[in-house]
């Protein structure tokens, strides 16, 4: 018996090992579902007292696209930032964004993914707009109407119809590209509850014809949140889920004076 338990162990440790060797040689490991970019960013603090920009001062920097900022300049774009001259004080390794250099402007194309489109949307309650901010991932949410038709005993009288009202999740996880007039600053009322998101087409022809069919509602994720990634993960709120709230709850009474007596 004592020597079955050592056996036991080294199978399991071996088991172990075999399962960590084989996750290190997969193709892109972890990191195959994801996508990463590089930016610019700066290798020194560079100030706006600084003479312009020289190459040597820009550094690249690898991040995720989902949570790179939405004013961050591709590498590939580098020598935009060259010669030129900061608005504000950039420590070292922090983004260089377009915003922080003088005569430098990245179009709304250049935040967009391969295969994405860029479509605005705008929600029903603006509350939560108020907070958000270019690079945020929402999850997009809708309330609508369902119809049920209910037929008669007399197949030659028109059927009843019922109105019933539903939640549920459109899109659980959207990234927002920019607010505003592209610039991401939000001017007195005017426009809102309105955000600039990036999906894929078909993505992109359902949210545009939900907003005709429906009120959306916007809910903000934890940054880089990998759960709650498909819309079954929510489910739906509807008429039975209210009754379901109800079972097994006492009725309260008012009395007649409308306070407790002493």
């Amino acid at each position: 018996m004592k020597n079955v338990v050592p056996l036991i162990i080294a199978i399991v440790l071996g088991a172990a090992a075999v399962f960590a060797v084989s996750r290190m040689i997969r193709p892109g490991g972890a990191d195959a579902e994801r996508e990463y970019i590089d930016v610019v960013a700066a290798a020194r603090d560079i100030t706006p007292k600084d003479d312009e920009i020289k190459d040597s001062w820009l550094m690249k920097r690898t991040v995720e696209r989902s949570s790179m900022p939405a004013k961050a300049i591709p590498w590939s774009r580098m020598n935009m930032v060259v010669r030129q001259k900061t608005l504000r004080t950039i420590a070292k390794g922090d983004y260089i964004l377009s915003s922080d250099i003088s005569g430098v402007d990245i179009r709304l194309s250049g935040l967009l993914a391969e295969g994405e489109w860029a479509v605005p949307v705008t929600f029903a309650d603006p509350a939560l707009v108020k907070f958000l901010q270019p690079g945020d991932e929402i999850a997009v949410m809708g309330a609508y109407s369902m119809k049920e038709e209910k037929a008669k005993i007399d197949m030659s009288e028109k059927a009843d119809v019922k109105e019933k009202q539903a939640m549920s999740v459109i899109f659980p996880c959207v990234r927002i590209l920019d607010i505003g007039k592209g610039d991401g600053v939000r001017r007195g009322e005017e426009g809102l509850g309105t955000v600039i998101v990036s999906l894929n087409p078909q993505q992109a022809m359902t949210l545009v014809a939900a907003q005709r069919e429906m009120e959306l509602f916007p809910a903000l994720r934890r940054a880089n949140d990998a759960s709650v990634r498909r819309r079954r993960d929510v489910g739906l709120v509807g008429d039975g889920t209210f009754e379901h709230m109800k079972t097994g709850l006492n009725l309260v009474t008012i009395s007649d004076a409308g306070a407790a007596e002493k």
